[in-house]
């Protein structure tokens, strides 16, 4: 079974490609990425697809994290997740290796797939959020009818599909679609990536509408070892980022993450000051990562 010789092979490499902050033109964290090594399949969708056939998603998933973490080790990390390998309670096994990352880990469960058994889905994911992993929901707008996820399982970061991010540019109907969607999610306490971003005047909207992050082949393509930014220029001049504040990042944060208070080898979340200000709208991502640092075609 060539799934099978995959998973006893270790036939399976990782690409990055990086999150990339829009205030700083740094790199936020990578996202990995799943490439078979293997003949037998030609992409990501057709090696989790015959993993779902067979029931070992969650083994194949673990597989990859071990990889993505043995190789970017000193960044924050985006993994992507199949709604199988919750099904099958992989994720919260104690010794799964994102408990082991010595940086934040961001989970991305993509809107485009449903969640069966819902309700014990959103249990796991609420246990592992409470060990100091934080949930993405991924492909937000890709055609599917999932809001409710992002009320339903309160992401720490919604990504914005392709679809919306394909052609835009400022003063249309599309552009105020976009900047509605990011001022809701940052109403939301989540922070927004517009995905997909290939062009420059794409790259500009995107920051004029107020998304936090950004990710596509404009700023780095998928690679191993992972990639630095490439930030673009118009005209011969770099396009300028949106500077909407200078407060710390910390003091905007509505439930910061401390990352000096530690609960054995994971961060534990500490309630905000009385003093601390109100969550703004559509201002910076309610992240803990200070911006020192930093399966598919994105």
């Amino acid at each position: 079974m060539a799934i099978r010789r995959v998973l006893e092979k270790r036939q399976v490499k990782v690409a990055f490609q990086p999150v990339v902050d829009l205030r700083t033109k740094k790199v936020f964290a990578y996202e990995a990425l799943a490439r078979p090594a293997s003949q037998d399949f030609d992409g990501p969708l057709a090696l989790f697809g015959a993993a779902v056939q067979h029931a070992c998603t969650g083994e194949l998933g673990r597989m990859v994290r071990e990889i993505a973490i043995a190789e970017c080790p000193s960044y924050p990390l985006f993994l992507n997740v199949h709604p199988a390998e919750l099904n099958e309670k992989w994720v919260v096994q104690p010794n799964d290796p994102i408990f082991e990352h010595a940086e934040d880990v961001y989970l991305e469960i993509t809107e485009g797939v449903p969640l069966s058994h819902f309700r014990l889905c959103q249990s796991i994911l609420n246990e592992v959020r409470g060990r100091g992993v934080h949930l993405v929901v991924d492909d937000l707008g890709a055609g599917y009818s999932n809001l409710k996820y992002i009320a339903d399982l309160h992401p720490r970061v919604v990504k914005l599909d392709r679809g919306l991010i394909e052609g835009l540019v400022r003063d249309t109907r599309m552009f105020k679609l976009v900047s509605a969607i990011v001022v809701m999610c940052t109403d939301l306490d989540a922070a927004v990536v517009a995905e997909g971003i290939e062009t420059v005047d794409e790259l500009e909207a995107v920051i004029a509408a107020g998304a936090h992050f950004g990710q596509g082949y404009l700023l780095a393509r998928p690679a191993n070892p992972p990639p630095p930014v490439v930030w673009p220029k118009k005209g011969g001049d770099s396009v300028a980022p949106r500077i909407l504040h200078r407060e710390p990042i910390n003091s905007l944060i509505p439930h910061p993450i401390d990352r000096n208070v530690l609960i054995g080898d994971r961060r534990s979340p500490v309630p905000p000051s009385a003093t601390a200000p109100a969550p703004r709208r559509a201002t910076v991502p309610p992240l803990s990562r200070p911006y020192t640092k930093i399966p598919g075609r994105r």
